[in-house]
């Protein structure tokens, strides 16, 4: 687990209620950046070097197993905001770093001219910034929904 992981994150596609009694976690084995683990009952979402592309496998493998834990009816939202440790980035301290913000298929960071990155209101929490900081900058922070 990374450092930079905070707080509790459901996968996306995350219906709201836990149906992984006795569940083998599919899920969690259909997820092949890793993303998406169990424990005690319970999915989470847990970012590492990769982020999620919102590719359906988790959804359609717990689908597949007659749970409703993850369903494509419910979206792919995370949970999640990402979150800039301004003392660490390397754009806030004036070196050119731009690793996040050409990551980021959503357009969710934005630069106040050549440095001082801010994420807005387009975060979906996918993570995909989070691996691409070598400097570990960047975190999610889990939200509620």
């Amino acid at each position: 687990m990374l450092k930079r992981f905070q707080k509790t994150i459901y996968p996306p596609y995350f219906s709201g209620k836990f149906e992984c009694l006795e569940c083998k976690a599919p899920c969690v084995t259909s997820c092949d950046k890793n993303l998406i683990k169990f424990k005690e009952n319970f999915v989470y979402f847990e970012v590492n070097e990769s982020g999620c592309d919102f590719c359906k496998n988790c959804a359609i493998a717990c689908q597949e197993n007659q749970k409703n834990t993850l369903n494509l009816d419910f979206g792919a939202k995370i949970n999640a905001v990402a979150k800039i440790e301004i003392t660490s980035c390397l754009a806030w301290n004036n070196t050119m770093c731009y690793n996040c913000y050409e990551v980021c298929k959503f357009k969710a960071i934005e630069y106040f001219g050549v440095f001082k990155p801010t994420i807005n209101k387009n975060c979906i929490g996918c993570g995909e910034c989070v691996g691409a900081c070598f400097k570990e900058a960047l975190s999610l922070k889990g939200v509620a929904f």
